[in-house]
Order: C-alpha cells, then sequence, then structure tokens
C-alpha cells in the first residue's frame, strides 16, 4: 500500500509547514479557516487564486466539512501541489528524450498526401499525467479522467472543449469564464462553442493557434490537439505557481 503523499515530505518540509499552520492556528484549537489557507499556501510557496483554494478546500475538508483545515488536511492539501509542480518537472523531461517515437499521418487539410509527424511515447504519457493530475478535483472533468495515453483518450476526449477550457484555466487562472463553457447537451453546436471560446483562450495566454480550428479540434486530428496541448501546458510550466 502506498503511503499518502503528505507523509512522502521531505522532514524539513514538513517541520516548515506544520510551523507556518501553528504560527496561524493562533488559538491553539488545531485548525486554520478558510481566510488564513491561501496566505499560509503562499508563504510555503504556493500563490493560488481564491477560486483555485476553494476548491481545494472542497477536496481536503474532509474531517468535518466546516470551511476549516487540521494539519494533516494541510498536509495533503500542500502535497497534491507539489505533485502537480514536480509532475511539471518530469513532463519536460519527458519530452525531451526521444525513445518510442511513433509516427500519424498527417490530417491538416495543408498536409500533403503522406505527411506524417512524429509523435513521441513519453509525450504522450507526459500529457495525459499532466491532466490526470491537474483536472483531478474538478467535477466537471470527472467522467473524463483518467486519460490513457495508450489509447485516444488524448484525441477523443478533448473533442468539446472542456478539458481544454479546464486546462486553460489552470495554466493561467480565471482566463476562461467557467459560466461561458458548455457542460450539457453537448452537440456538435454547442461542443464548437466550447472549442472557439478554447482557441481564443488560448491565443490570449500566447498560445500560437494558427492553423488550428474548432474543426480540427473537433474531429480530434492528433498532432494539432497534441500541439495546442503543448502549449498550454507549457505556460503553465512558465508560471512561478
Amino acid at each position: 500500500m502506498s503511503r499518502p503523499p503528505s507523509l512522502m515530505l521531505a522532514d524539513d518540509k514538513l517541520e516548515e509547514l506544520i510551523e507556518q499552520f501553528n504560527t496561524l492556528d493562533a488559538d491553539g484549537n488545531g485548525f486554520i479557516s478558510v481566510d488564513e489557507i491561501g496566505h499560509a499556501l503562499e508563504v510555503v510557496g504556493h500563490k493560488l487564486p481564491n477560486y483555485q483554494i476553494r476548491d481545494l478546500i472542497k477536496e481536503f475538508d474532509t474531517n468535518i466539512k466546516d470551511g476549516k483545515i487540521d494539519i494533516e488536511e494541510f498536509k495533503m492539501m500542500f502535497a497534491k501541489l507539489e505533485d502537480v509542480r514536480n509532475l511539471g518537472r518530469k513532463f519536460k523531461k519527458q519530452v525531451k528524450e526521444s525513445v518510442g517515437v511513433k509516427h500519424i499521418a498527417g490530417t491538416n487539410d495543408a498536409s500533403s498526401e503522406g505527411t506524417t509527424h512524429s509523435v513521441k511515447a513519453n509525450e504522450l504519457s507526459g500529457f495525459a499525467d499532466w491532466i490526470n493530475k491537474c483536472l483531478s478535483g474538478d467535477p466537471d472533468c470527472s467522467a473524463y479522467l483518467p486519460l490513457n495515453p495508450a489509447t485516444g483518450d488524448l484525441y477523443q476526449k478533448t473533442q468539446d472543449g472542456i478539458i481544454l477550457c479546464k486546462m486553460i484555466n489552470w495554466s493561467v487562472p480565471e482566463t476562461v469564464d467557467e459560466r461561458a463553457i458548455n457542460k450539457t447537451k453537448l452537440d456538435v453546436y454547442r461542443k464548437t462553442e466550447n472549442l472557439l471560446l478554447a482557441i481564443n483562450s488560448a491565443r490570449a495566454i500566447g498560445c500560437s493557434v494558427v492553423n488550428i480550428g474548432a474543426g480540427d479540434l473537433l474531429e480530434g486530428k492528433p498532432h494539432l490537439v497534441l500541439g495546442l496541448l503543448w502549449q498550454i501546458i507549457r505556460v503553465s510550466s512558465i508560471i512561478d505557481r
């Protein structure tokens, strides 16, 4: 049985977390309030937007569900954030390796007949691991996760635009207005609206979306889907969280 993530933190990091927690727990009752959690996480290296803090509280306030966090919940919360950060470093390393290269046929209308695009097996694994980790606590994504890099999940489960929009918001919080994402009755028109929202939002955070259309993503064209995902993840890895 694997150990909980918090128990895998280095001793000096655990001491830092406990010290920060105790500093904010002024009355010594063993809890810190919702209003204090953002500051506590920022002090230990994770500055997050308010909505993301609220999502973490929903996920880790497991004992009483009273909007307060105890030390064990705080350690688990921090461990998840560290896991995502470390996964980003692992992802960068994976995509630089040249083993396990697959070839897929060119599927863009501008591609010449017979054109192929190389995709590293490690890239597929890196994309899937990153998305699974980042969106694991999002109830809107529970029906899609975990993505299996050995199948067509990366192309098929991004076709309605929800995962793409969610990943953009993970990379640059609050870029996409969650209220604008179609999450039900996902016919081709509502999926296309989501994909256009994702493309425009990706452009807004600095991604190049030239020759990437909503129709391409709706069809799950592999090299275009992966190209967009790579740029979104790269933006996230540049930002100091």
